[in-house]
């Protein structure tokens, strides 16, 4: 998920050279409320940009990062809803579920930036029944929802607000009528919801995805409705640019894409730092040995085998050799309103293999029917207990799984969502990685309906670098944002 990228001292000072001046007092708390897509323009070098400009204009302006809500007890839903629920409906000088609400952040904050996930955009037809308690992404619900939300951020009026427009989606991820309620949706937030004069302010996201348009451009996506990495760096400084001047007191006449000045410079990566290249508190073990590879499974090794629980095996198809999961043999788990799931998982290593030195997890699969199946890559504070009963964290992404075809899916490690079980200390003692560093377990979950779904894994392996034959299949975390 994280690339950590930061513009350099001297670009970041070429490019804030005509920014606008600082607030008076030089200092300002600043955080940002995100979830994937906020982190990559995070690691697109937001932090560095502000860095860079409190070096060249001797001020001290502070910005954090923070998942919003997090995964756990709340959930990973941060839509106009979530929002309401956890700031309007459940107001007050305590968290909600873990959460803060915005008595709390604004004691602690001087810039609010929020956002949501892109399915966000996922916008089904008005019924004509309007309702601000529910979650149906409907634009009747969403307009509700905003106006609470409005009315609440104008009563903290020593905090500013930066909301962005909801994250556009790629084409072939959304339908066309689905595209037009959300951008007539969103142009309502910028030409009707926000007003002059107060504290709330809108960085246009999606006007620099879409250039006008209804869809995130391929060009600038991932191959999912993520952002690439070049897009990151490119409106990274957009949006520092934009927190600049609306703590200068420009917001209202500034460019709310956070473009206008001196040409952009786009930001170099920047390695990950050395303190966080492997979870302290775990025990790791290296990995076999090979040629920038390593073979979790390739259904040949009979060895192997043992490593997978009652509820997968290998078997035949055709010519090949796989392994068969059995979901309707694995535990179940309720997931709330994405209902009940089915979990298979490998037997948990003794110890942690330390896969810091891959960046790819590739592997082929197939089943009897079109299917969504969840893979995690799973770090447990303890191999040798109850999977079930312990703390962990994991990396997530998403399998789409053909009917009847064998297909390839690639994961970029750095860019696939993070999930930690409460309670949060053990990922925290570890430093708090961006990405999978000791593999314990990998978690596959499908949906309940899916149990009886034939699902065959194959070839199942960890890449340094991606082969070119398999370059079009790489893909991110999706379809969360």
């Amino acid at each position: 998920m994280s690339r950590n990228c930061a513009i350099t001292m001297l670009a970041a000072t070429a490019l804030f050279a005509s920014a606008a001046p600082a607030a008076p007092s030089g200092n300002a708390k600043i955080i940002l409320l995100h979830h994937s897509t906020g982190q990559c323009i995070w690691d697109g070098g937001l932090a560095g940009c502000l860095a860079a400009h409190n070096a060249a204009n001797k001020t001290a302006y502070r910005i954090t990062e923070r998942a919003f809500p997090a995964d756990s007890p709340y959930g990973w839903e941060n839509y106009p809803y979530d929002y309401w629920n956890i700031w309007v409906r459940h107001a007050g000088k305590k968290p909600f579920k873990n959460e803060p609400t915005l008595e709390m952040l604004t004691a602690a904050h001087d810039v609010i930036v929020l956002k949501h996930c892109f399915p966000v955009s996922s916008i089904e037809a008005d019924t004509g029944r309007a309702d601000v308690t529910s979650s149906e992404k409907r634009v009747e619900n969403y307009k509700l929802q905003y106006a609470a939300l409005k009315k609440k951020m104008r009563q903290f009026p020593r905090t500013k607000f930066i909301v962005w427009t909801g994250a556009a989606l790629i084409r072939t991820e959304t339908e066309p009528a689905a595209a037009k309620r959300a951008k007539a949706f969103f142009d309502w937030v910028v030409g009707t919801w926000d007003t002059q004069g107060d504290n709330i302010f809108i960085w246009d996201f999606r006007a620099l995805q879409t250039e006008g348009g209804l869809y995130f451009k391929a060009a600038h996506a991932a191959g999912d409705s993520h952002p690439n990495e070049a897009f990151s760096r490119k409106v990274a400084p957009l949006l520092a640019r934009r927190i600049l001047d609306v703590i200068a007191g420009k917001g209202d006449a500034a460019p709310i894409t956070g473009a206008g000045g001196k040409a952009l410079v786009a930001s170099p990566a920047q390695t990950q730092p050395a303190a966080t290249t492997r979870p302290a508190a775990v025990a790791v073990v290296a990995p076999p040995a090979g040629e920038g590879r390593w073979v979790f499974d390739n259904a040949q090794d009979k060895s192997k085998a043992a490593q997978w629980p009652p509820a997968a095996a290998y078997a035949a198809d055709g010519a090949n050799h796989a392994v068969k999961i059995d979901f309707a043999a694995g535990k179940a788990e309720d997931w709330g309103e994405y209902g009940e799931h089915r979990i298979v998982r490998t037997r948990p290593a003794a110890k942690a293999v330390d896969v810091k030195a891959f960046k790819y997890l590739a592997l082929r699969v197939k089943s009897d029917q079109d299917m969504q199946v969840v893979l995690g890559l799973v770090t447990l504070s303890d191999p040798a207990g109850n999977p079930d009963d312990q703390p962990f964290f994991s990396f997530n992404g998403y399998i789409r799984a053909k009917a009847g075809r064998w297909t390839w899916v690639v994961f970029d490690l750095s860019r696939l969502e993070l999930s930690v079980e409460r309670p949060a200390e053990f990922y925290d003692k570890v430093g708090k990685p961006s990405r999978t560093r000791a593999l314990t377990t990998i978690k596959l979950s499908a949906n309940a309906k899916n149990a009886k779904a034939a699902l065959l894994l194959d070839d199942v392996m960890f890449l340094t670098a991606v082969p070119a034959a398999l370059r079009p299949f790489v893909q991110g975390a999706s379809p969360g944002d």
